[in-house]
C-alpha cells in the first residue's frame, strides 16, 4: 500500500491546485494523490467503510483516513518548514473548523470553475487504477 495519499475531486478546480500546492511544497516527495472517482479510491473508502463525498478532502496515512480541516491540518508536517504555524489550527474545535471547511467545499465550484493540469512529474504520483 501506497502511504501517504491524498483524495480529492478530480473535476474540482480548487482541489487541483490544493494538489499542486502540496506538491510544490512537500519537504520530500513523499505523497501520492488520488481523484475520488477513481476506482482506487473508491476502494481505499469502501476498506474504511467510507462512501466518497466529492465535497471532502480525504487523508490516507498510517492505515487511518482522516477528512475535512483534521485530513488537512495532517498534511501540515508533511510541508516545508514556514507552514508549521498552521498546526495552531488544531486547538480549534473540529466542528468550527469542519464548519468553514464546509462552507469553502459547498462553494468551491462557483469559484473555481476550471482543473488546473498537471505537470509530467505530478501525474506520475496521481493513482487513478
Amino acid at each position: 500500500m501506497v502511504s501517504p495519499i491524498v483524495f480529492f475531486d478530480g473535476d474540482c478546480g480548487l482541489c487541483s491546485r490544493v494538489v499542486r500546492f502540496i506538491y510544490r511544497y512537500e519537504k520530500k516527495a513523499k505523497i501520492s494523490f488520488s481523484p475520488l472517482q477513481s476506482d482506487f479510491a473508491i476502494k481505499i473508502l469502501a476498506k474504511n467503510n467510507t462512501k466518497p463525498d466529492l465535497n471532502t478532502f480525504y487523508f490516507y496515512y498510517n492505515d487511518t483516513l482522516t477528512d475535512r480541516s483534521s485530513g488537512v491540518l495532517k498534511i501540515i508536517p508533511f510541508l516545508k518548514w514556514y507552514f508549521s504555524f498552521l498546526l495552531v489550527f488544531w486547538i480549534v474545535p473540529k466542528f468550527i473548523r469542519d464548519y468553514f471547511y464546509n462552507l469553502i467545499a459547498k462553494n468551491r465550484l462557483k469559484i473555481y470553475k476550471d482543473v488546473c493540469s498537471y505537470s509530467p512529474e505530478l501525474n506520475k504520483r496521481i493513482i487513478k487504477k
